[in-house]
């Protein structure tokens, strides 16, 4: 029987190979993953007809930075309502809960 000749013949280097193959998949993973968070993190509009017409009043804007101030203003004031609409939802539960 002949004994193994190839490359990563002694088991140092078999184990470094796959410290190397685990560290560049662990890298991969993690800035594949992190691309993904960034872009979950960013504010999303539902898709309403009020919505829409609310971008599209701001796309009318003349220049680029009072589009983008316009769309940020619209964004903040939607993330206000929800917040609103959540905080009286979790009342009503609470008072509901109590038997009021």
């Amino acid at each position: 029987m002949k004994h193994y000749e190839g490359p990563f013949k002694q088991i140092w280097q078999r184990a470094a190979g796959f410290a190397a193959a685990f560290a560049m998949s662990a890298t991969v993973l993690i800035a594949v993953v992190g691309a993904f968070y960034n872009v979950s993190r960013e504010p999303v509009l539902s898709d309403s007809p009020q919505a829409r017409s609310a971008v599209a009043r701001c796309d009318a804007r003349g220049d680029r930075a009072a589009r983008q101030h316009c769309l940020r203003h619209l964004v903040a004031s939607a993330k206000a309502h929800d917040a609103g609409a959540s905080q009286i939802a979790a009342l009503a539960r609470h008072d509901a809960a109590e038997g009021k």
